[in-house]
């Protein structure tokens, strides 16, 4: 170690002072851009090492959270709940790229003259993580200094460029992509809508012969054969922590009216597999400039992210990536290979299909009766919001207009429009967003209950006596019902006869 060299002695440096636990470090003020207060909101990451808490968004780029005490050896954390602490974040900048040091608390600003600097020796040719110590108080005080090079160099600290972050805002704004978003162990993720083929209850998983982890059995899909994946168990926990987490055997079992477990259903050309998800929560659409770049913090990783969507108001999510899902080494082998073991079948699973008739997937929801949209006429599903404002001289059925990311949404009140009785609460109730000839309309509902996917042969004609015996608008677009068992009768509406009434009655 060197104190530094006789010409610089008179210089004075700053640094910016943190603790944590009993230690004291210190980072030069050069680069820190800034100190934040720990997020109230962060997003889990899959597959990240155990000093990545997770990300959040500072003002519009994404900035990853970095716990130091693995990393500098230092006993863990005994507070588990970061957020309830006045724990800080130091935003941390160098060059194009940025990271969040979680610290206990700030201290000050040291003004340091230059003599007061010992430097430590890395022979290695590598820069070590404690850079060297301030001498304060005679001595009496030593500040390590922490080095953000050294920080930023070691493997699996996220990397985020944001700059290319900035220039990806830029994109054109206009085009929406609806994502389906669901939960697995805490994180929140979404797939391309059009990458779904169905999304279904558990049903009985029977053995895989093809011994495999991550692969927790096989179901039979109206004949076909299809692999079922754990995603948990992709995303690198072991089957311990995910029966601690959800506190069952997620193996071969069938979900109960309570579970809200889902098998999200992929398919690529012929070959198909399924996701073990702990629930599907929504339905979620995004702008290219709300898709923020992923930090590089595994890069054998990276790729399964396509970025994270970051909407005001929700939580963040992140959009996993089907072409990279396909061709993740294991799970093609596992999706390939169940596929070449009953490719015999396959000539009469599509005889057996087209017998089916065509299958659609729908969101249904509640508006005292159980009813049903398909999930391609639906743009996304948010929470009521108290943002809605009303215009005057506005029709009854029309609640008011909000404003969604810099488009102006028109939200209708169903139960008015069918003259239905007016809801206790309405701030529990959900928003369907839906467009019709140019138009946003979101359609207030009572609660949104779950993603099936129906059979052709399932959907049965509503007759003309029932029909007329229907709520105003709803005897114009609801034309099939179907009968689901433990569920009772799933009323089908045409949603684009449904949004022509709307936009009649809300010009009224």
């Amino acid at each position: 170690m060197e104190n530094r060299n006789q010409s610089s002695r008179g210089a004075v440096e700053l640094y910016g002072s943190f603790q944590i636990a009993q230690t004291e470090l210190a980072l030069p003020v050069a680069a820190l851009q800034e100190v934040v207060n720990y997020p109230a909101s962060i997003t889990p990451v899959p597959l990240a090492p155990a000093h990545l808490l997770g990300l959040f968004n500072l003002r519009g780029t994404l900035i990853p959270i970095v716990d130091l005490r693995p990393l500098l050896k230092m006993p863990a954390d005994s507070t588990a709940d970061h957020a309830g602490t006045a724990r800080k974040v130091a935003i941390v900048e160098l060059g194009e790229y940025r990271v969040g040091l979680l610290f206990d608390a700030t201290g000050e600003i040291l003004r340091v003259p230059a003599a007061h600097i010992v430097t430590f020796d890395h022979s290695d040719g590598h820069p070590p993580v404690i850079a060297g110590a301030l001498k304060l108080d005679d001595g009496e005080r030593i500040v390590q200094v922490l080095s953000a090079a050294a920080l930023l160099g070691l493997p699996e600290v996220p990397h985020l460029h944001h700059l290319e972050s900035q220039s990806r805002r830029r994109v054109k704004q206009a085009q929406r992509h609806p994502t389906v978003s669901f939960r697995v162990m805490g994180a929140n993720l979404a797939l391309p809508m059009e990458a779904i083929q169905e999304i279904i209850r558990v049903p009985v998983l029977h053995p895989s012969p093809l011994t495999d982890p991550v692969c927790i059995g096989l179901l039979n899909l109206r004949g076909i054969t299809i692999p079922v994946i754990d995603f948990a168990r992709v995303i690198g926990l072991s089957q311990e922590d995910v029966d601690h987490h959800r506190h069952v055997d997620a193996t071969l079992t069938v979900t109960t009216e309570g579970d809200d477990r889902r098998v999200v259903i992929l398919k690529q050309h012929d070959v198909r597999f399924g996701f073990m998800v702990d629930e599907v929560s929504s339905i979620v659409g995004y702008r290219d400039d709300e898709l923020l770049p992923m930090p590089a913090y595994a890069r054998r990783h990276v790729s399964l992210f396509t970025g994270c969507i970051t909407i005001e108001g929700r939580d963040s999510i992140i959009l996993l990536s089907p072409d990279a899902l396909f061709a993740h080494p294991q799970l093609a082998s596992l999706a390939e290979g169940h596929h070449d073991l009953f490719r015999g079948r396959v000539s009469a699973d599509k005889s057996a299909e087209r017998a089916r008739g065509p299958r659609e997937t729908y969101v249904t929801f509640r508006l005292n009766h159980l009813l049903g949209v398909r999930i391609k006429q639906l743009r996304e599903v948010i929470d009521y919001s108290p943002d809605i404002v009303r215009a005057p001289g506005s029709p009854a059925i029309v609640r008011g207009v909000l404003h969604l990311r810099r488009e102006l949404v028109t939200v209708v009140d169903l139960r008015a429009m069918l003259g239905m009785a007016a809801y206790d609460s309405i701030e529990t109730t959900k928003v369907l967003i839906v467009e019709h000839e140019g138009d946003k309309y979101g359609l207030v509902v009572d609660s949104v209950d779950d993603i099936v996917t129906i059979d052709g042969k399932d959907r049965l004609k509503v007759p003309s006596i029932v029909k007329n015996q229907a709520a105003g608008a709803l005897k114009h677009c609801m034309n099939e019902v179907v009968e689901r068992p433990g569920h009772g009768t799933l009323m089908l509406v045409d949603l684009d006869a449904l949004c022509s009434q709307v936009a009649v009655e809300a010009a009224l």
